[in-house]
C-alpha cells in the first residue's frame, strides 16, 4: 500500500511539473517580446515626430539624431541591459522600420 501511494504522488508531481514548466516560460517569453516592442515602438514614435515636424529630413534617422533632435532618453534593450549603438537606425523609406546595428 505504501508503495502505490508513492507511485500516486510522485505521478501527481509529475505532471504538475510537466503543466508549470512550459507555461512559466511561455509567459516569461511572451513579457520579454512584449516588452521589446514597446522599447522599438517608442523609438519608432520619436523617429515619426522628428520627421514630420520637418526636424529629420533623412531617410535614415539614427539614434544619435533622435537623441539630440527629440526628448528620447537613452535606449537600451529591457532583456539583456546593453544600450542600443546610436548607429541604429528607422528607416523612413521601409515605413519606419527600426534596424538595430
Amino acid at each position: 500500500m505504501e508503495k502505490n501511494k508513492i507511485c500516486i504522488y510522485g505521478t501527481i508531481l509529475i505532471i504538475i511539473v510537466m503543466i508549470a514548466v512550459p507555461s512559466t516560460y511561455k509567459v516569461i517569453k511572451r513579457h520579454q517580446n512584449r516588452l521589446l516592442e514597446n522599447t522599438v515602438q517608442k523609438i519608432i514614435e520619436s523617429a515619426k515626430d522628428c520627421y514630420y515636424n520637418n526636424s529629420c529630413i533623412e531617410d535614415h534617422i539614427t539614434l544619435k539624431e533622435l537623441y539630440e533632435k527629440t526628448d528620447l532618453p537613452v535606449m537600451n534593450n529591457p532583456i539583456t541591459k546593453k544600450i542600443y549603438n546610436e548607429e541604429s537606425y528607422v528607416s523612413v523609406s521601409d515605413g519606419f522600420q527600426f534596424k538595430e546595428m
